[in-house]
């Protein structure tokens, strides 16, 4: 059985950038990495399969990332939403593979990442990113002005409210930990086999996008 990691946090709070971090470790864009899975009728891969570097389990990321934003998000209710990210996960960490999902919609999800951490070890990493950073992070990402900062935070701490409440139910049957983003990205290199101290000096100067 392979390891589950999901990484929740609200939008802009550095999910993504915690993911591109961790599949430039797998050599993301290396020659033979990674594997992309299609699907007919899908334009973009619904996952990749990526090799360990150290020749550990290989890791299952579902979604894509060809977009600022990406992942879970990116399979929608046309692939099936969160019951099919549900169906993939377990798919693949039951065949021995880690799996590493993360998307604003899976943030706020119970039922199914419970019915997940009955079968796996799942791993909660929420990124502690304030609803303030959020906001900001936000309105430079999307290229919008000062204006939109007050809805974007009202929109920020709703979301982290319902995150909030999803992870708290978790932990009972999850191991949910709470991070900045450099920890949460250290621990999972921890979790994955990669090492401690792997691209930890870019994480920390690098900005959360």
């Amino acid at each position: 059985m392979g390891i589950i990691i999901n990484p929740r946090g609200t939008s802009g709070s550095g999910k993504t950038e915690l993911v591109r971090r961790l599949l430039a470790d797998y050599g993301w864009n290396s020659a033979g990495s990674p594997e992309p899975l299609r699907r007919p009728g899908r334009d973009r891969p619904i996952g990749y399969r990526l090799q360990h570097p150290l020749g550990r389990a290989p890791l299952m990321v579902l979604g894509h990332y060809d977009r600022p934003t990406g992942g879970c998000d990116t399979i929608g209710a046309m692939d099936g939403g969160l019951d099919e990210i549900y169906r993939l996960a377990n798919r693949w960490a039951s065949a021995g593979h880690d799996v590493l999902l993360e998307g604003s919609a899976w943030s706020a999800d119970y039922m199914r990442s419970a019915a997940l951490a009955a079968r796996h070890s799942l791993y909660v990493l929420f990124l502690s990113t304030t609803v303030e950073q959020c906001a900001r992070n936000l309105v430079r990402r999307r290229r919008l002005g000062r204006h939109a900062y007050p809805s974007l935070r009202k929109a920020s701490l709703a979301q982290e409210l319902s995150i909030r409440a999803a992870c708290s139910s978790l932990e009972s049957v999850a191991a949910v930990e709470h991070w900045e983003f450099e920890g949460a990205l250290i621990r999972a290199r921890e979790l994955l086999g990669l090492g401690r101290t792997c691209d930890s000096s870019a994480a920390a100067a690098a900005p959360i996008l």
